[in-house]
């Protein structure tokens, strides 16, 4: 299978091929799209009818918003009796079903839907969980310390 091997750093900006999956993908571009995210300070001045919103246009008065509760999707494709993550086209048409699980930053199941023809074995549909969950907390890391440097290298 061509499934991602957890322990292998992401390669920023490398996208090989077109397999894997949209909501994985999609999921990692949103938490690093927030992240640069920022804000203009926002502030109310006056009472009642008289109320103002006064903007900043000082660049440096934002604040960012928190990817925290971000969660990462990770796809994992039930195969007969084991299960891959980041499979290809013709292998997503060869599983049997599949479930997306959100992970949050700490390890947290944050959403799951499972989909597909069949059953899944309850005792395989949790080690699924478990890997999306390691596999989850990887990408988080990984992601993050990327951001972190890109952050710190674009303040200089």
């Amino acid at each position: 299978s061509s499934g991602i091997n957890a322990e292998c750093p992401l390669r920023p900006g490398l996208f090989v091929g077109c397999g894997g999956n949209i909501f994985d993908a999609a999921s990692v571009a949103l938490k690093a799209a927030l992240h640069s995210t920022t804000m203009p300070n926002v502030s109310v001045s006056g009472e009642g009818i008289e109320m103002e919103l006064e903007i900043s246009d000082d660049p440096y008065q934002v604040w960012k918003l928190s990817t925290a509760m971000c969660p990462i999707c990770v796809t994992l494709y039930q195969e007969g009796e084991s299960f891959a993550v980041d499979v290809t086209e013709e292998e997503s048409e060869c599983s049997e079903g599949y479930v997306h699980v959100g992970v949050l930053p700490s390890g947290e199941v944050s959403a799951m839907e499972k989909s597909g023809a069949g059953n899944m074995d309850p005792t395989a549909l949790l080690e699924m969980i478990d890997a999306a969950v390691r596999i989850g907390m990887d990408i988080h890391k990984q992601l993050d310390r990327h951001l972190h440097a890109e952050s710190t290298t674009a303040t200089l």
